[in-house]
């Protein structure tokens, strides 16, 4: 199944990325890596229902990759010293997070599906532009005195403050469903 090999390919870039990023700090090959697997992880999907090629094991695929990216940028993060607390407590908020909805979805199991919260979407976005825009090596954004560690750690609490959103709409989902 070629959509299982781009997500094993995704997968294999986390660790280059997260090598990367905890030694030397923010820096292009880093981010480059953190975009390409983030695209890869459109792409795998698309290929998946193009090719109908859809699967438990494609989808438990999926969701294990999206789960090391975030946890490998954000530990990447903590050990490169790259996030001040308020950022670095937000960022562990979304592997938190992560850890707690595969929880939840592994105690529904047979029983019933999460259904995306509604912040779903905004959430990673948010996130991903928070902690991609944390790995670039840039100063201050063009036209003002905010530097791009500042509006890093703001994305990635406000990110966290989705995620905590999320984890509620799930556990209610999850109580509903016992």
């Amino acid at each position: 199944m070629i959509s299982n090999a781009v997500t094993l390919f995704r997968m294999m870039l986390i660790l280059p990325m997260f090598y990367l990023l905890a030694s030397e700090g923010p820096g292009w090959p880093a981010l480059a890596l953190f975009f390409v697997a983030g695209f890869l992880d459109v792409v795998d999907g698309k290929l998946a229902r193009h090719f109908e090629e859809t699967s438990r094991v494609g989808a438990m695929l999926d969701l294990i990759a999206d789960r090391l990216l975030t946890f490998g940028a954000v530990a990447a993060l903590l050990i490169a010293g790259v996030l001040a607390l308020p950022a670095a407590i937000a960022a562990s908020i979304l592997v938190v997070r992560c850890l707690i909805v595969g929880s939840l979805g592994e105690a529904l199991t047979g029983r019933a599906k999460l259904r995306d919260s509604r912040y779903e979407p905004f959430k990673i976005v948010i996130s991903f532009s928070g902690l991609g825009l944390a790995m670039a090596p840039l100063g201050n954004l063009p036209g003002t005195t905010i530097s791009a560690a500042q509006s890093a750690e703001i994305l990635i609490i406000l990110a966290a403050i989705l995620a905590s959103i999320t984890i509620v709409d799930y556990i209610r989902q999850t109580l509903a469903n016992l």
